[in-house]
């Protein structure tokens, strides 16, 4: 699953979504990667928050924050294809 794909399966506002793509196509996801993988952890879920937080700065129209989430958010859609989640039950997740 890519961020794109799910900008339009949760149909996200188009100028939001293009705001998202517009910063995820020049961010290094990897900087993050420790931080993303952390959000499937819940008792981790607050300090991966904070770290994400420090690491990506300011972030005054939250576009940052919320292309980190959407891609942690993308890259579970295997986790849940393999316990047999339909993608119907995932969209309607991520909707949320």
């Amino acid at each position: 699953m890519d961020i794109h794909t799910l900008c339009e399966e949760i149909n996200l506002q188009p100028e939001i979504k293009s705001r998202v793509l517009a910063f995820s196509k020049d961010f290094d996801f990897t900087t993050v990667a420790k931080q993303l993988k952390d959000f499937r952890n819940y008792k981790k879920m607050s300090e991966a928050l904070t770290e994400l937080q420090e690491l990506l700065g300011e972030d005054t129209d939250n576009i940052k924050i919320l292309s980190c989430m959407l891609k942690a958010s993308a890259d579970v859609y295997d986790l849940y294809q393999s316990k047999g989640i339909s993608d119907e039950i995932y969209f309607a997740t991520m909707k949320c």
